[in-house]
């Protein structure tokens, strides 16, 4: 070991230390999907807390093949406190989502079995799931936040879950790629059981001032290029007319 000295053994086995905790740790794949379509006219800001969520639906699959929905209640605890209630297991966020995170639990002994999935509609509670964080995107939404594991927690080193954000929202007609209306967390082939939290920011509609959450028709709208081609097509067909 000639050549070595302490520091530089004490370095090495700190950088591979790091390396392990990495590897270890679960392997988040987000994705954003289209989905269904919808559309809303505006967003109160881009503060919301739990309170705010009222009425978001909650759905927990187990391995035993069964799901529960519970609705998010914005009514417990203080005001900015919301949570989901379910059969042994909980879903609950206390402040701004945009530095507070959710928190699930779920007994180990809980009576359906393991966690396989959990699914967020935020539509039922005027929740938009804001993901851009490099730009505002929307009008008033500011800076957004993709879903991230953050703090401690009892999902198996090495587990990969996957997580989708779909059912893309418009403001105003306009789709600004930010803004998705559900959430999906699904744990693959393994189930969870015990604590986790995760940071995921959210949005409102501006439903009190009118501003409700649409359905948006999916006929799609003719590229430019199709219509400058329909536009040929018409006046060779009338040119076509004329010498005849």
């Amino acid at each position: 070991m000639k050549g070595f000295n302490n520091k530089a053994i004490a370095g090495l086995g700190l950088v591979l230390a790091m390396a392990g905790n990495a590897y270890a740790a679960p392997i988040v794949n987000v994705s954003n999907t289209v989905g269904n379509l919808y559309n809303t006219d505006a967003l109160t800001g881009f503060t919301t807390n739990g309170s705010l969520m009222d009425g978001m639906e909650v759905t927990t699959c187990f391995d035993s093949l069964t799901c529960e929905t519970v609705s998010f209640d914005g009514t417990a605890g203080s005001s900015n406190f919301g949570e989901a209630l379910g059969s042994g297991w909980s879903l609950s966020v206390n402040g701004d989502t945009f530095n507070s995170p959710f928190t699930f639990s779920s007994n180990v002994d809980n009576q359906f079995g393991g966690v396989t999935s959990i699914f967020l509609n935020g539509r039922p509670g005027n929740t938009i799931f804001d993901i851009v964080s490099g730009s505002t995107g929307s009008p008033n939404s500011a800076l957004g936040k993709p879903f991230a594991l953050t703090g401690s927690n009892h999902i198996d080193d090495g587990a990969t879950v996957n997580v989708e954000h779909s059912d893309k929202l418009a403001i105003g007609g306009v789709f600004y790629d930010d803004l998705f209306t559900t959430l999906a967390i699904d744990f693959g082939d393994l189930t969870f059981a015990g604590t986790f939290s995760f940071l995921s920011d959210t949005d409102n509609n501006d439903f009190a001032g009118g501003s409700i959450i649409t359905p948006v028709d999916p006929t799609p709208v003719p590229e430019p290029g199709t219509l400058a081609l329909m536009g040929l097509g018409i006046l060779g067909l009338g040119l076509s007319r004329r010498k005849a």
